[in-house]
């Protein structure tokens, strides 16, 4: 489509008044340099308004030799391919015709130096054809490169088109406002353009540069509370985790259950066979916790070989199925060391709030005895209260 406007209206772009069409080929390819990356890695350039404001004031094919020039320019400063000039060509193009026949059909002359709201109104009708057209075309094209199909939701191709015309529109008007002017109105536009664009730059860098920072800070604030070797929240989380827990749990009176795992063997692992195995038997032993809970549990590892499991609104029952499940996950994935299997052998203890206790310190009692008690009965799971429980273990 781009080609076949490009031999319709270029001789009329051509036979334009050369002063104009030089100032907006000048504007155009400094506008390429200015860029506002969106998500999804879209870019817009300050190239847009030039080109609208071309179309206001002469019509479509002056859009023909600053599309093209802006083409060859971002295609060298964004290291595009020859094809992606031409596509991008094409559909700036298009969007400017669709802009064009919206705004000449709706308005009968010129636009007045002081726009009525009704003139407004048409241009914004405009500006908004000529995103829903471009960010049509920009959104399958994101999805054919990456196959998200995020890309294809009308709310993303909603956001491209209002971006357009929020980014293009105002700007586009008070460049043609400006030209409109007299003898010193390219001088102002110009000034208009320019100031208008870095604006917009020093906007969007900023708000770039605020959302790295956000996500610099999240990281740190993870690595804080995450083991580096497992993965799972560390002791630090733990303590405020239980915390909330228990607070929770006696505000809505749903229960909330603890798990403590310890495992079996780890300093018999590190001497025979080596620090590396024993770090290998520790990720099999987060692997096993993952494996087993749900995306609303929480895992930590909370000493050199124990681990903790807190479960949101489960009972003692669903603890202990838990628990059981967590002991023969372990079992099954065996890690290799050289020629021998070694396995992360656990054992689990229970204990649910508000039977078990209302406090974190109650509960984290109440589970670490019922672990050593399953130890020293030869199992692998042991409940403060429960079927589990040695008899009178919770009196």
């Amino acid at each position: 489509m781009g080609l076949a406007e490009l031999a319709v209206g270029l001789p009329h772009a051509l036979a334009l008044q050369p002063g104009l069409l030089a100032l907006l080929l000048v504007l155009s390819g400094a506008g390429n340099l200015i860029a506002v990356r969106f998500p999804g890695d879209v870019l817009f350039t300050m190239q847009g308004p030039v080109a609208l404001a071309g179309v206001w004031l002469v019509g479509w094919p002056i859009s023909l030799p600053v599309n093209l020039l802006s083409s060859l320019v971002l295609a060298a400063s964004q290291r595009a391919t020859f094809w992606r000039a031409v596509l991008y060509f094409g559909n700036a193009t298009t969007g400017m015709v669709v802009a064009d026949g919206v705004f000449r059909s709706l308005t009968p002359g010129p636009l007045a130096l002081a726009a009525s709201p009704a003139e407004v109104a048409v241009l914004l009708a405009a500006g908004a054809a000529f995103g829903l057209s471009t960010g049509l075309v920009i959104s399958v094209g994101r999805f054919l490169d990456t196959g998200d199909r995020v890309h294809l939701r009308p709310g993303r191709w909603c956001q491209l088109a209002g971006a357009s015309v929020v980014l293009y529109v105002p700007l586009s008007f008070l460049m043609v406002t400006a030209l409109r002017a007299g003898s010193g109105g390219a001088l102002l536009a110009s000034s208009v353009w320019l100031l208008a664009s870095l604006a917009v730059k020093g906007f969007a860098d900023t708000h770039e540069a605020n959302r790295r920072l956000r996500e610099a800070l999240k990281s740190l604030e993870e690595l804080a509370v995450t083991d580096p070797l497992t993965g799972l929240y560390n002791r630090r989380r733990f303590d405020e985790a239980l915390r909330w827990e228990c607070q929770r749990a006696a505000r809505s009176g749903s229960p909330v259950s603890l798990l403590l795992v310890d495992l079996r063997g780890l300093k018999r692992v590190n001497d025979r066979l080596g620090h590396q195995a024993g770090d290998a038997l520790l990720r099999a032993t987060a692997h096993a916790i993952r494996s087993t809970i749900r995306a609303t549990d929480l895992a930590f590892r909370i000493g050199g070989d124990e681990f903790a499991v807190i479960l949101p609104d489960t009972d003692s029952g669903g603890a202990a199925l838990v628990a059981q499940a967590m002991v023969e996950e372990g079992e099954r994935a065996p890690v290799r060391v050289g020629h021998e299997e070694v396995h992360a052998r656990l054992t689990v203890g229970t204990a649910t709030c508000p039977q078990d206790g209302t406090t974190p310190e109650q509960l984290a009692l109440a589970a670490d005895l019922a672990m050593y008690r399953a130890r020293d009965a030869g199992r692998a799971v042991g409940q403060a209260s429960g079927p589990l429980a040695a008899p009178g273990s919770h009196d």
